[in-house]
């Protein structure tokens, strides 16, 4: 799989998955080389809350590696959640992989996340 492969797939899951949101386009996808590349994006939802997504993506095993992400939800101007693998908390049990949550930025462990998983998290908070 290269990187381009995974930019393809990752732009066609966004756009012809619109049940929840819709992305802003362009699609920021920067290719370092074959096998690397930078996923930057912001997808916005029908209350106006929107997810900012930034991954630093490897290919080489033949599947994607995600490097460094962070997937920031944004509601009212206020961040609901951010799942990040920034390797800072090295208590947690799920180290680097955790989630900040709230305005009071409590931190829980949290497995590496997917886009779809997300996608799901935050379908189930605007249903609220």
């Amino acid at each position: 799989m290269t990187i381009d492969d995974y930019f393809s797939g990752l732009e066609r899951g966004l756009t012809h998955n619109v049940r929840i949101g819709s992305p802003e386009e362009p699609i920021l996808c920067l290719a370092s080389d074959e096998y690397n590349g930078l996923v930057r994006c912001r997808i916005y939802f029908y209350d106006a809350s929107y997810l900012d997504v930034y991954e630093v993506v490897n290919t080489e095993l033949g599947y994607p590696v995600k490097i460094h992400y962070s997937y920031t939800y944004i509601r009212d101007e206020k961040r609901i959640f951010r799942y990040d693998n920034a390797p800072h908390h090295p208590e947690i049990e799920t180290f680097p992989h955790h989630k900040h949550s709230g305005e009071r930025d409590t931190l829980s462990a949290a497995p590496e996340p997917n886009l779809a998983r997300i996608l799901a998290e935050i379908g189930a908070i605007l249903q609220e």
